[in-house]
């Protein structure tokens, strides 16, 4: 083997494994037609979509070493910040994706969710009952 051949194959291990150590992957989890983490009576609710706007939202957790979870991502954070940003109390044709970004020392989970969010209007949210 020759010496530029050496160089040529240790330059595509070098890059093989650079781009493995830098990958990650990403599932779509769902596609809900009404989602919201308030109770809001929605029996005389008027929705239109074209009324709002997209908005996105994410909740992350650190994981070390692809072992060492510190949490887990929560579905009703991620969803309370696309509310919070759109300034609404609903999300209508909302999709939710499931992320790993993976680094050198360890990665993300991440659950992104990103819909219409609409404020309805009249509908005060009540407060969560919990059990």
């Amino acid at each position: 083997m020759t010496r530029s051949n050496k160089k040529t194959l240790f330059g595509a291990v070098f890059l093989g494994l650079v781009t493995l150590l830098f990958t990650g992957c990403s599932v779509r989890v769902a596609d809900l037609t009404l989602v919201s983490t308030k109770n809001i009576d929605l029996s005389d609710a008027q929705l239109d979509a074209r009324k709002g706007q997209r908005q996105k939202g994410e909740d992350c957790r650190f994981v070390l070493l692809g072992l060492i979870p510190f949490g887990l991502p929560n579905m009703e954070e991620a969803v309370d910040k696309a509310l919070e940003a759109g300034k609404g109390n609903v999300m209508v044709d909302e999709v939710t994706e499931y992320k790993n970004i993976w680094f050198v020392i360890g990665g993300l989970t991440c659950i992104d969710v990103e819909g219409t969010v609409l404020n309805v209007p009249g509908v005060a949210s009540k407060p969560t009952v919990t059990r």
